[in-house]
């Protein structure tokens, strides 16, 4: 696995639906997440829009003192091109600076749940983020309003420029169990600095289909529809859909997924996969 995505050319994006299976109570969770995903920093100055291809991971740490509370920590990381703001201009091939190592610093996450979520045809949880990210680090990048582009024919009116030293995120979860092994997960992610400006809603739903003990498939679908509050055009919206395979195997958890953007701004294959294991 560690191969396919160290070896694929593409970008990747660690993304995960929450609300599907923490850690079992009394027991540590590790899970290490890789993805690739393109996306297109802004237009400068009537130059062309080079595409982000990101390699990103993310490792996590969980565990679950209940079955309906979990708290982890999370590193998420990347190699990428680094987030270049519209007001610095045409600098270094259009204002793109070459591909580096970069940290998202740390993310602390604790997510409440129902414990009986199986057993019932509808649940609900809530999940709080603290994302505590290093000067000019990778994550969040959250829009603000494009003062540099103000009374300009045709620029945006928010720009995902934002990089908060200390951002939260808030994440509802709506799931519902239906018949014939099918469910139905929905993430209302909403995320705002706290220091720091920018602020952006990043909804997520998943549908799966058990198909036995060891195997579940269905897609996902992500999205990023810009600042709380507005909803941008949609060729500036982030808008993913993902085919998905869950499975289990020798005590170790599995997942996979192939995806491409619907956007002008995350038009591109998108990957992602993850390994997990409860201790």
């Amino acid at each position: 696995m560690a191969c396919a995505v160290l070896l694929s050319p593409f970008a990747a994006a660690a993304e995960e639906i929450q609300g599907n299976d923490p850690a079992s109570p009394g027991h540590f969770q590790v899970e290490q997440r890789f993805g690739y995903l393109t996306t297109f920093n802004p237009q400068q100055n009537g130059g062309r829009r080079v595409p982000q291809r990101a390699l990103t991971g993310e490792t996590e740490i969980g565990y679950s003192p209940t079955e309906w509370y979990e708290i982890a920590l999370t590193s998420p990381y990347a190699f990428a091109r680094a987030n270049v703001p519209m007001a610095l201009g045409n600098v270094m091939d259009n204002g793109v600076p070459g591909y580096s190592f970069q940290s998202g610093g740390v993310t602390i996450r604790q997510t409440f749940i129902q414990g009986d979520r199986l057993e019932r045809t509808v649940f609900v949880g809530l999940v709080s983020r603290t994302i505590l990210a290093p000067q000019g680090g990778l994550t969040p990048d959250l829009w603000v309003a494009n003062k540099a582009g103000a009374g300009q024919p045709g620029a945006p009116r928010f720009v995902q420029e934002a990089t908060p030293r200390v951002a939260q995120m808030i994440t509802p979860i709506v799931g519902v169990n239906l018949p014939n092994d099918y469910q139905l997960i929905f993430n209302a992610n909403m995320t705002f600095g706290v220091v720091g400006a920018g602020s952006a809603f990043e909804p997520s739903i998943r549908f799966v289909k058990r198909l036995n003990d060891r195997w579940t498939v269905g897609i996902e679908h992500f999205a990023n529809l810009g600042p709380l509050g507005h909803v941008l055009p949609w060729h500036q919206q982030m808008q993913t859909l993902y085919a998905v395979a869950d499975t289990r195997f020798k005590g170790f958890e599995f997942s996979f997924g192939v995806g491409y953007g619907l956007t002008n701004n995350s038009r591109g294959l998108a990957v992602k996969t993850s390994i997990g294991k409860d201790f």
